[in-house]
């Protein structure tokens, strides 16, 4: 079936419509907080869990504002110890969300895989002053850094277990760190529209929780770790969720449509997650490219992500919130047999401004993280505690040792927009339509360095390069005679 997106949200009534300006309806708004119906949780080292919620029937839609909200509890936490942990600072306790999952009427709506690495990016393109007063306090990260005396950029060393602000899981689940996040950005369909809630059938959320322990915790403070103390727990997961009920007629008139023969049809955006991997390179100063056939062919496709993580620098601290910056980084996509762009993008400020333009909003990274490469040590993953060194913007080269070590090259993601229109009309309708021809993502890199101040020709830096590919592509969601399906556009 094909479904002209241009015109078919001129069916969609503004009610249901994020994005409407213009309205003259009476509505209420009833704010709800939902336990889970059912939720497990696995403890250990590499543990799991899951929640599921059944959403419930009320008013007339669900409005796209509400919150998942979680508590984590550590069992080893002891009033008095210099020993605690923390959430990644950079991304905070969202790395303890794995993958998430919408149902309406038995059919799968939206899912998003790997969900605290995609947050985290999108996080990124938050001002930094928000991140550090608002993102921080919801996901307990520390985004904060200081000047020091001697002119470096230092982020901030964490409060320690003694003092206010402290900030790691404790064994009291009455008093422990909980974290928020918005579920519009778990489920991408929120962001273009509100769900009916008078449907017969029911509305369902699944979560999978991460408990694995170096995805989401860091090791603090001068008495160590025991491998019995590596375990935490996710608690208490619900829902804060507001639905809008709207005068008699508005809703009587949405109601009578979605249970016509002609319905409805929603297009809404969807996140593909992809994963890829580029292998070794054999050799010294040796250019590899590879070709990532995407496919989506006959698709509408509105952006591309793309995170990569070096196996061979591969840190605990960040592989779940940066992406590597590779040797003599080249970047292509070919689209209906095209290359999108008209030549390889190989500066670091081009990407950085395709990565802009993708999200509608600039990066906002720790300064000098987004141009930088180099080996990443695997020893020293006690960011938290002590602060590392950035590096400085003066042109000696003093101090950054350990820079290299601990955190360079880490914030370098890949961003390609295809949407017509971007700003304000970031919506499913500006996609662009792929022909037969499968999408194909080149990426080149070199074993040798292109600069002065990187580290080439290393078994680190040769190392194969794994992928995480996020397509935002789009979907339609059909409501007809009562029921729920959905479509590819």
């Amino acid at each position: 079936m094909n479904v002209d997106t241009a015109n078919s949200n001129m069916n969609l009534p503004s009610v249901l419509q994020t994005n409407a300006v213009d309205e003259n309806q009476s509505s209420r708004v009833e704010s709800v907080i939902q336990e889970a119906n059912n939720h497990s949780f696995v403890k250990g080292v590499n543990g799991f869990g899951k929640s599921k919620f059944v959403l419930a029937k009320k008013g007339t839609a669900l409005a796209p504002n509400g919150a998942l909200l979680w508590k984590v509890v550590w069992d080893a936490y002891a009033d008095g110890t210099n020993r605690f942990c923390s959430f990644v600072r950079t991304c905070g306790g969202i790395n303890a969300v794995e993958n998430c999952r919408l149902y309406m009427g038995g059919k799968l709506i939206s899912e998003t895989r790997k969900v605290g690495q995609k947050i985290n990016l999108e996080n990124r393109f938050v001002p930094y002053d928000a991140q550090a007063e608002i993102l921080d306090q919801k996901l307990y990260g520390n985004h904060q850094y200081f000047y020091a005396n001697t002119g470096q950029l230092k982020l901030a060393p964490d409060v320690k277990h003694n003092s206010v602000g402290f900030r790691s899981p404790t064994n009291l689940s009455s008093a422990t760190t909980e974290c928020s996040v918005r579920i519009d950005q778990l489920f991408p369909v929120l962001k273009d529209t509100m769900l009916p809630s008078s449907l017969s059938s029911d509305i369902i959320i699944e979560i999978d929780w991460n408990g694995k322990w170096t995805d989401v915790m860091v090791e603090s403070g001068a008495t160590a770790f025991t491998d019995a103390q590596r375990v935490f727990s996710v608690e208490r997961p619900r829902l804060h969720l507001d639905y809008i009920s709207f005068a008699d007629e508005v809703a009587n008139a949405l109601n009578e449509t979605i249970n016509s023969p002609s319905g409805m049809t929603i297009p809404y955006r969807q996140q593909v997650l992809i994963n890829a991997q580029m292998p070794t390179i054999v050799g010294d100063d040796t250019q590899q490219s590879q070709d990532i056939e995407l496919g989506f062919a006959g698709r509408s496709v509105m952006k591309i992500y793309v995170q990569k993580n070096l196996t061979g620098l591969d840190n605990a601290l960040l592989r779940q919130s940066g992406s590597s910056g590779l040797l003599q980084e080249q970047l292509q996509l070919v689209v209906n047999n095209r290359n999108l762009y008209d030549r390889e993008v190989n500066k670091v400020s081009e990407m950085y401004s395709y990565l802009t333009q993708t999200a509608s909003a600039p990066a906002y990274l720790l300064p000098a993280t987004y141009n930088q490469v180099g080996e990443l040590a695997t020893a020293n993953l006690n960011m938290i505690d002590d602060g590392v060194l950035l590096p400085q913007f003066a042109n000696t080269n003093t101090e950054t040792t350990g820079v290299r070590a601990n955190y360079q090259g880490r914030d370098r993601w890949l961003g390609i927009n295809l949407a017509k229109v971007r700003g304000d009309n970031d919506t499913p309708e500006n996609a662009i339509q792929v022909g037969q021809a499968p999408m194909v993502l080149r990426l080149q890199r070199n074993s040798g360095a292109g600069g002065s101040d990187e580290v080439g020709n290393s078994a680190e830096t040769k190392s194969a390069v794994n992928l995480d590919i996020w397509v935002e592509c789009v979907r339609a969601l059909v409501l007809r005679n009562g029921v729920v399906d959905t479509i590819n556009v």
